[in-house]
Formats: structure tokens, C-alpha cells, sequence
């Protein structure tokens, strides 16, 4: 009867691996300090930018060319641009060629706002923005000042209408017929149709199931009826649509 050897296996010593791991992390961090210590910012890029000029952000901030991107305050630079009021946010990347991307976030705007002879853009917080050249295709919006610019609005009125203006620009055939947009303490959100007709009355909650209420409206009954058929359709309440002819 043959005895069975026994094989015992010699176990792999770990430290080889755990070396070659320390020196490409080592060799990692040695090229990462290389290339800070090396490069130079040689080109400034602004990306995202729409209503704001690249002159405006060149006169709010200089990051001068040729110097290291390690010497750079990324916080100040920040700072600085973000109080142009159409920033809402802003993100720099140090491209290995020596770019500089600033990458822009604007906010956007959700209504004209007009108040007498005075006007300006809003956003959906309230921040007022000055026109540019270019205004963009959103509903006139009145009940609330525009001076001082530097105001933001805060009511709970205008809390309501930014609600409503919000899921008016999510429902195309909704946004399509309504041109204006203002606040009644009596019926909530009142707007007019694009011909300035005809009186839609939203009141103050459930403006997403509203705005399909209006476009099924408008679809099964105004398109054959037509707008001068109708003085004011009422939405406000959850279950009916009370017009006035």
C-alpha cells in the first residue's frame, strides 16, 4: 500500500504586487506634479454663454495668460462671475494643452416683465435680468415691479405665476395660444390668449392639470366655435369650465 505525498503549495508573498501598486501610484502623483509645476494657462475659452457677451465676462474677470494653473484662486474666480446676473453657475477645467474652459450655466428666462414703461426679463426664482439684444419668445408678465433691479421676488404671489409659467413652457399647444400672464388676489393666475381676446382665469393650484383642461379646450370646442366666440374661459375650479360668451 502506497502512501500519498502531500503537495503543500507555498504561498505567493504579497509584497511584489503591493510594491509595483506604491510605485505607479507614486509615478501617478509625480506626473501630476509635473505637469502643475510645467503648464501654463495659454488660452482662455468661455462655453455657454447666450445672453452674456464675452466682453462682459472678460471685464469681470482676467485670468492672465501664461501663468501656472496652480497660482490660480479658482474660488475668487468664481465668485466674480457669478455676481453678473445671468449666472447661475459656473464650472473652470484646466485642459492638459494649457486651455482654460469656463463653462457657463445662464439663468433662463420665463417671462418679459413690464410694469409701465419699465421692463426686464425674470427667472423662475425671481431674479430680474436686464434685456440684451437678444429677448427670447416668453409671455409678458405684469403685477409685479421691475425697480429696483437688484429686488428679487419673493412673494408668494409670484411663487404662484413662476408655478404656472413653468408648466405653461412644458405644454407647447398650451404656451402656444397664451401671450400674457398676471396675478389677481380674487382669481389666481389670469393670462390672455394670444389675439388678447379672450380671459383665461387658472386660480392658484394644479396648473400642469389645468393647462391640459385649456388645451383640450381649446381643441374640441374653440377650434370650431373660434376665440371671438368666448369673452373668458374659467378653469379654476377642479371639476367644471365656466365660460362667458
Amino acid at each position: 500500500m502506497t502512501k500519498r505525498k502531500k503537495h503543500s503549495k507555498k504561498k505567493r508573498s504579497p509584497l511584489p504586487w503591493i510594491a509595483g501598486i506604491l510605485f505607479l501610484l507614486a509615478a501617478a502623483v509625480a506626473a501630476g506634479l509635473y505637469w502643475n509645476g510645467a503648464s501654463r494657462i495659454n488660452k482662455v475659452e468661455f462655453r455657454g454663454n447666450k445672453y452674456i457677451s464675452i466682453e462682459q465676462l472678460k471685464n469681470r474677470v482676467d485670468i492672465p495668460i501664461g501663468i501656472s494653473p496652480d497660482s490660480l484662486n479658482y474660488g475668487a474666480i468664481i465668485h466674480q462671475i457669478k455676481q453678473i446676473p445671468y449666472v447661475e453657475n459656473v464650472h473652470l477645467k484646466v485642459q492638459p494643452g494649457g486651455s482654460m474652459i469656463v463653462s457657463i450655466q445662464e439663468r433662463k428666462p420665463l417671462a418679459l416683465l413690464v410694469k409701465g414703461a419699465d421692463r426686464c426679463l425674470v427667472d423662475r426664482n425671481g431674479i430680474k435680468l436686464k434685456l440684451q439684444e437678444q429677448i427670447p419668445d416668453v409671455p409678458i408678465l405684469y403685477g409685479f415691479n421691475v425697480e429696483p433691479m437688484s429686488d428679487t421676488l419673493s412673494s408668494n404671489a409670484f411663487k404662484k405665476v413662476s408655478s404656472f409659467l413653468q408648466k405653461l413652457s412644458q405644454n407647447p399647444v398650451a404656451d402656444a395660444t397664451v401671450s400674457a400672464v398676471a396675478w389677481q388676489p380674487k382669481e389666481g393666475v389670469i393670462a390672455m390668449t394670444n389675439s388678447g381676446e379672450v380671459k383665461l382665469i387658472f386660480g392658484d393650484k394644479q396648473f400642469g392639470k389645468k393647462l391640459r383642461n385649456w388645451k383640450a379646450f381649446y381643441a374640441q370646442v374653440i377650434r370650431y366655435k373660434g376665440l371671438n366666440h368666448f369673452k373668458s374661459v374659467n378653469m379654476k375650479f377642479d371639476k367644471q369650465i365656466i365660460t362667458h360668451e
